[in-house]
C-alpha cells in the first residue's frame, strides 16, 4: 500500500448530513452494503494505522493514515469499525461508527 493520500483532509469541511443524504439517495440496503464493504477492505488490506474510507459519489473505498484523520478531526481514538464517509463533489467528510 503505497503511504500517499489523495484525500486532502485539511480542505474538507466536517458535515453531519452525508450519511442521511446517502442513505437517501440510494436506500438504507445499499448503504448499509457500501459501509461493509468498505470494513472488508480494511480487515483484508488495513492495519491498526489506516481508517477506511467509503468515497460516495462512486461507493468506491480507500485506506487513509488514521494519524491524518486524528490529526485533522481531532479524535484522541479511533475505534475498529470506524469509517470516514468522503464526497468529493462537496468535498466534505463524517466519520461514522458501525453498529
Amino acid at each position: 500500500m503505497k503511504n500517499t493520500s489523495l484525500f486532502k483532509l485539511e480542505q474538507c469541511s466536517l458535515s453531519n448530513d452525508l450519511w442521511p443524504n446517502f442513505i437517501n439517495k440510494v436506500g438504507l440496503i445499499k448503504a448499509k452494503l457500501a459501509i461493509r464493504q468498505t470494513l472488508d477492505l480494511q480487515l483484508m488490506q488495513g492495519s491498526t494505522s489506516t481508517l477506511p474510507v467509503l468515497i460516495l459519489e462512486t461507493c468506491g473505498s480507500a485506506l487513509v493514515n488514521s494519524k491524518a484523520v486524528k490529526t485533522y478531526i481531532g479524535l484522541s481514538y479511533l475505534e475498529q469499525g470506524m469509517v470516514l464517509i468522503f464526497s468529493s463533489k462537496l468535498n466534505a467528510i463524517q466519520l461514522l461508527r458501525d453498529n
